[in-house]
């Protein structure tokens, strides 16, 4: 019976190639799943914030930088007591394979079968995006929402307009550069030549289903701050903080993405046959150009810090353009009576210069949290207050309220101040609290300000990891 079973699901893998690769891809992330990485500081706020959204503010936490969808997701299965990393792990999983299908039908849609195949392929194995399944990050669901919003809109109904712009509008609200999607959307309707009436229409429909959906979130943003743009604006602050830490440079994704996952360079190659074919003549393949083209213009020249996980969002439309030149290439090697390479040995290639870039090992180092420690400390003086960290991991396993010492000096010591007389446990990881290289001034400020906490609180517990100095303590 059960090979039976077997045979026929292998028959059906064959018969639909898709199958495979999402078989294969669950495969590999229930495997990276196995060895439970430890949760990024900003997964940890997301399941903090959607605490707060459902407590009313009782628990959790709260920054106004950080768009709403995810949180809410969150927070809703919290709110029915289930285990919000549990269940952003499941949703991760279910997110990237759900995102790795619609690159199949994009790439279908925009160019041909093989070449969907081949981009959700390639885009189910980039190291870069098989990190994000299970560390509870905004990037599955957003990736998710941004393609399926594109490829209603490359289908072309009206009604499916409108869906398009409610999926945009949602993508954004879970990650905001997600609006360059929509933003490349606009402009390629924009310049498309036909009848301004027909324009009209496609312009009205995409746009009423992202406004509607989006002005929800302004007004809540009027009441709650009151400013409809505070998060934007607080958003467009954060990444010019701490900015050592990261990268720099016009050419940093060419040098560190890029030149470090060869595959990719094939994205460059097509170029050569958008402007050969005349590709530009179809609106299709000018949405895919145009918004690969503002990511990497809005990452490289407006965004002072720079990381490769910020291009993890623009995979797809990288991938499936790539995937193209892929095809191409292996045409022109198949139909040439005498070519340069064998087209075998062609894909042999394209298929080492994938799996070189694969991670021999995929584990992460794990960042101390001490929850051990801080339980005993909580049940040795009964402690059922705010709990003041520079860590938020404790939102993820507490249902206390927390209050976050901003990374930095910044606005760390300011917010200890502030919260005098208030918290009954305080937990402190020295690294958390960020000077620039050389400013002895700032370094000066940290040393007077951990003297205080040693000064203003019994400390109960406290261990040095890899120069980082941890201390749990209580106030006196």
């Amino acid at each position: 019976m059960w090979q039976k079973q077997i045979e026929e699901i292998v028959v059906q893998l064959k018969k639909r190639p898709i199958l495979t690769i999402l078989f294969v891809s669950l495969l590999i992330r229930l495997v990276y799943l196995y060895f439970n990485h430890p949760l990024w500081w900003d997964s940890h706020v997301y399941v903090g914030m959607g605490k707060y959204i459902f407590s009313n503010g009782q628990i959790g936490i709260w920054e106004s930088f950080r768009p709403l969808v995810h949180p809410i997701i969150l927070g809703t299965f919290w709110y029915f007591r289930l285990d919000p990393v549990i269940v952003g792990k499941i949703l991760d999983l279910v997110f990237s394979l759900t995102s790795i299908y619609l690159v199949h039908l994009l790439g279908k849609q925009v160019f041909n079968k093989k070449t969907g195949l081949i981009a959700a392929g390639i885009f189910s194995l980039t190291p870069l995006f098989i990190m994000y399944t299970g560390l509870i990050l905004t990037e599955p669901l957003a990736i998710t929402l941004g393609l399926w919003g594109t490829y209603l809109f490359l289908k072309g109904n009206k009604w499916g307009l409108f869906f398009a712009g409610i999926l945009l509008s949602l993508s954004f609200q879970t990650k905001f550069p997600q609006g360059i999607i929509f933003a490349g959307i606009i402009l390629i309707m924009l310049l498309k030549k036909e009848k301004i009436i027909d324009k009209i229409k496609t312009l009205s429909a995409i746009s009423t289903g992202f406004i509607i959906t989006t002005v929800p979130y302004m007004i809540f943003n009027y009441f709650r701050y009151p400013n409809i743009l505070e998060p934007f604006i607080s958003g467009a602050q954060i990444v010019t903080t701490s900015t050592w830490i990261y990268g720099a440079g016009k050419l940093y994704y060419l040098n560190n993405f890029f030149l470090s996952n060869w595959i990719y360079l094939f994205f460059f190659g097509y170029f050569y046959y958008f402007f050969k074919e005349k590709n530009w003549k179809n609106q299709q393949h000018n949405v895919l150009v145009l918004i690969s083209i503002l990511f990497l213009l809005y990452f490289s020249f407006h965004v002072p810090r720079k990381e490769i996980r910020y291009l993890t969002t623009t995979l797809p439309f990288f991938t499936i353009l790539m995937s193209y030149t892929i095809t191409k290439i292996y045409h022109k090697l198949k139909t040439t009576p005498s070519p340069f390479m064998r087209p075998k040995a062609f894909i042999i290639i394209c298929v080492i210069l994938l799996a070189v870039h694969v991670p021999v090992s995929i584990t992460f180092e794990t960042t101390p949290t001490f929850e051990k420690e801080i339980q005993q400390t909580i049940e040795k003086y009964q402690l059922q207050g705010t709990i003041l960290t520079t860590d938020p991991s404790f939102v993820s396993f507490s249902e206390q309220p927390i209050v976050i010492l901003s990374a930095g000096m910044q606005y760390g010591p300011k917010i200890y101040q502030q919260q005098q007389g208030k918290y009954e446990l305080i937990y402190i990881n020295d690294c958390d609290l960020l000077c620039a290289p050389g400013d002895n001034a700032c370094e000066k400020e940290k040393e007077t300000f951990l003297q205080q906490v040693y000064v203003e609180n019994t400390i109960e517990f406290q261990k040095i990891v890899k120069n980082c100095t941890y201390i749990i303590g209580i106030p006196k």
